[in-house]
């Protein structure tokens, strides 16, 4: 803008209205860099679960007394930090010469509960 001294430059208002502008952008960038990152840490806590589900469930099979039902907490370090799942193993008879294994992994973050369940039918050896 050119004063009538004849000197260019800008108002005041102009550099205020600027920096307000730039503020507003700067802030919805910061907050699309919080959900990404949001929403990275929740699928890294769901991959998590799924792959101690499966080991859990490997584990499961390959017993001999087969009938146990019991609760146990995982601490697995994601980010540097131990996050904690709650694992439940459950065993039912589907009938005379077949059971169902099921895992249940749960787990909460910022007090949401999420589990992921995994389910097995075996034949038994006679």
């Amino acid at each position: 803008m050119i004063s009538i001294s004849g000197k260019g430059g800008f108002t005041l208002i102009e550099v205020m209205v600027a920096m307000v502008v730039m503020m507003v952008g700067l802030l919805g960038l910061l907050q699309a860099i919080d959900v990404a990152v949001e929403h990275n840490l929740r699928s890294q806590l769901r991959e998590q679960a799924v792959a101690l589900g499966e080991r859990q469930m490997n584990w499961f099979r390959n017993q001999t007394s087969i009938s146990i039902t019991d609760v146990t907490r995982s601490a697995v370090p994601i980010r540097g930090i131990n996050r904690y799942f709650d694992v439940r193993r459950t065993s039912r008879a589907a009938s005379d010469v077949s059971r169902e294994l099921e895992v249940i992994v749960a787990w909460k973050y910022k007090n949401i509960s999420s589990q992921h369940m995994v389910k097995s039918l075996i034949t038994l050896q006679k």
